[in-house]
């Protein structure tokens, strides 16, 4: 069902739902990730992460409910195409190594794109003066952020396993 887009306050709402249908995605895929690696560093990172999407799933809610919207009907597009890259690398016959090299990239990507909607969302609500969204938004960049720098530092040393492997 298309909604009306007549303002900022329109593309908001619609923002918070693209990146409300993306979380919820990328909760489910992180869970199907998890369940495949080994590397306790990396199986640690990914269930924090999946407690902290849980609580950024929430608080949009609680965004969204506030601006009177309901979450996401539609499937996030992009979201779904990283998903997809995911499922495909989780099918294929690799060496654990290698395996979690790929699985850290998919999630990075994924990081991304979550990183690129919060941005945006947080924009609008500057814009829209509304300043208690804003940190929620601003939180849960954060943690986008901070998940991603993790990844990159537990990749550093998982990529020459798999250089190795």
């Amino acid at each position: 069902m298309q909604m009306q887009m007549r303002d900022l306050t329109d593309l908001y709402v619609l923002k918070l739902q693209e990146i409300y249908s993306a979380e919820q995605q990328g909760l489910q895929a992180m869970q199907q990730g998890c369940d495949m690696v080994q590397t306790s560093e990396l199986k640690q990172g990914l269930t924090m992460h999946i407690e902290q999407t849980q609580q950024q799933i929430q608080r949009l809610e609680q965004l969204l409910q506030k601006m009177g919207a309901q979450p996401a009907s539609d499937t996030n597009l992009a979201m779904k195409g990283l998903v997809q890259e995911l499922q495909r690398l989780m099918q294929q016959d690799a060496s654990p190594e290698v395996l979690e090299a790929g699985l850290i990239a998919c999630q990075q990507a994924m990081e991304h794109y979550e990183i690129a909607g919060y941005g945006t969302a947080r924009t609008y609500a500057q814009l829209l003066g509304d300043d208690e969204a804003v940190q929620m938004l601003e939180r849960t960049l954060d943690e986008e952020k901070m998940t991603d720098e993790k990844l990159s530092m537990i990749a550093q040393q998982i990529n020459v396993q798999a250089m190795n492997a």
